[in-house]
């Protein structure tokens, strides 16, 4: 799959992260991963590996691949808890079927929202800086 590269402004620093604004760009299409509702903008942390300024315009690049497996991840696995909540309930009746699909579905949202920690710790999720585009006149 496809790397999407997109531009941004480094809009401040914290130790060895970045903070990156960037706008939506065709490649963005409907998602709203990053996006507020109707924003046009996104602000991302990142790894500052190049050592970019304040006021540095720099080029991200996001997997394709890795976002399709995060979405799959975030949506796909309550959908099974959903779907296995349905039909192990429906044993007893349909009233059970929607509880136990709610509740299933409910609990594995919940266990991904707790283990969010450790996907932000893996590297194959986050968006990478790739070059520095143009330095901001203060930082030369």
């Amino acid at each position: 799959m496809e790397e999407l590269c997109t531009m941004g402004k480094v809009i401040s620093l914290s130790g060895s992260m970045a903070v990156v604004r960037f706008m939506r760009s065709s490649a963005c299409g409907q998602c709203n991963a990053c996006f507020y509702m109707g924003s046009q903008e996104a602000d991302i942390e990142i790894d500052n590996t190049l050592e970019a300024g304040e006021g540095d315009m720099v080029s991200i690049e996001l997997k394709g691949s890795s976002m399709v497996r995060a979405s799959l991840i975030m949506y796909g696995v309550p959908l099974i808890g959903l779907l296995a909540g349905v039909i192990v309930g429906s044993q007893w009746g349909d009233l059970y079927a929607a509880v136990g699909g709610i509740l299933l579905c409910a609990g594995t949202y919940f266990i991904l929202r707790g283990l969010e920690p450790h996907f932000s710790h893996m590297n194959q999720f986050k968006p990478r800086m790739i070059k520095i585009i143009e330095r901001s006149v203060e930082n030369g």
